[in-house]
C-alpha cells in the first residue's frame, strides 16, 4: 500500500519547554532545556530527582475550575494543546461538516496523578466511600478526545491509543494506511508523577546530575 501525504493546518503545545507553539519554539532553537528539578512532589527518596515538568502553564485559560477538579492533569494539557491546534487551523465546524471532523488522542498511560491520589484515600481510610466518583473518567485516556470533541461538536472518528512510548508512532501508521482525508485533531502526551518516578529510579544507580542546556539540532528551514 503506498504512503499517504498528511498536511498539518494548526498546532498546539504544551510542553517543558513552553507552552505555546511560539516559546517553545523559540526555546528549542536557542537550547534552552525543560529540565529541571521536581518540586511537585518529594523526591528526596529517589536517585532521579529532576524531569520535564509543564512549564507556564494556565489550565483554567482553557477550561472552568469546575471541570478541571474532574479531570486529571494529563487531560488538561491534552485538552489544551488541541484548543490551541484547533484555533490554529482556523477550521468553522458546521453542521455540514461535524461528522467529517475527528479527534485521536494518544497518551503513554494516563491520568497517574488521580490514580495515586485515589489509592492513598482509600488506604487511609479501607472505605470505597473515600473514591472519588470521577476517578474513572477523570483519569482514562479516551475522555480527553470525548470532552474536545464534546466541546468543539466534532461528530467524526474519536479513538484514543495507548502504547507506551510508541502510542504517536503507532497512530500515524495506521492512520496513513486509511482513507482518512478529512481534518483530524491528534495530541499525544505524558505525565510525570511519583508513581511514574519510580520507574525511573530502577534504572538509576546514584544521583544523576541535571542536564543544564539541550542540544541544538542546526538545520535549514
Amino acid at each position: 500500500m503506498s504512503k499517504r501525504r498528511v498536511v498539518v493546518t494548526g498546532l498546539g503545545v504544551v510542553s517543558p519547554v513552553g507552552s505555546t507553539v511560539e516559546s517553545a519554539w523559540k526555546n528549542v532553537l536557542a537550547g534552552k532545556s525543560g529540565i529541571g528539578p521536581i518540586t511537585r512532589f518529594d523526591v528526596s527518596a529517589f536517585p532521579v530527582r529532576f524531569g520535564g515538568a509543564v512549564a507556564d502553564f494556565n489550565a483554567e485559560a482553557y477550561l472552568s475550575a469546575k471541570d478541571l477538579r474532574k479531570m486529571d492533569p494529563f487531560m488538561h494539557y491534552g485538552y489544551a494543546a488541541a484548543a490551541d491546534a484547533f484555533k490554529d487551523s482556523g477550521i468553522v465546524v458546521t453542521d455540514e461538516n461535524a461528522q467529517r471532523i475527528g479527534v485521536a488522542m494518544g497518551a503513554g498511560i494516563g491520568g497517574l496523578d488521580t490514580i495515586e491520589d485515589n489509592v492513598r484515600k482509600y488506604d487511609a481510610a479501607q472505605s470505597p466511600k473515600k473514591i472519588s466518583p470521577f476517578f474513572v473518567p477523570g483519569s482514562i485516556i479516551n475522555m480527553i478526545s470525548g470532552h474536545v470533541s464534546i466541546n468543539f461538536k466534532l461528530k467524526g472518528p474519536n479513538i484514543a491509543t495507548v502504547t507506551a512510548c510508541t502510542t504517536e508512532e503507532g497512530q500515524c501508521e495506521q492512520f496513513s494506511k486509511c482513507n482518512v482525508r478529512d481534518p483530524l485533531f491528534k495530541v499525544r502526551e505524558r505525565i510525570l508523577s511519583a508513581l511514574g518516578e519510580c520507574t525511573i529510579a530502577e534504572l538509576a544507580a546514584e544521583p544523576a546530575p541535571i542536564p543544564s542546556r539541550a542540544a541544538v539540532l542546526h538545520t535549514h528551514l
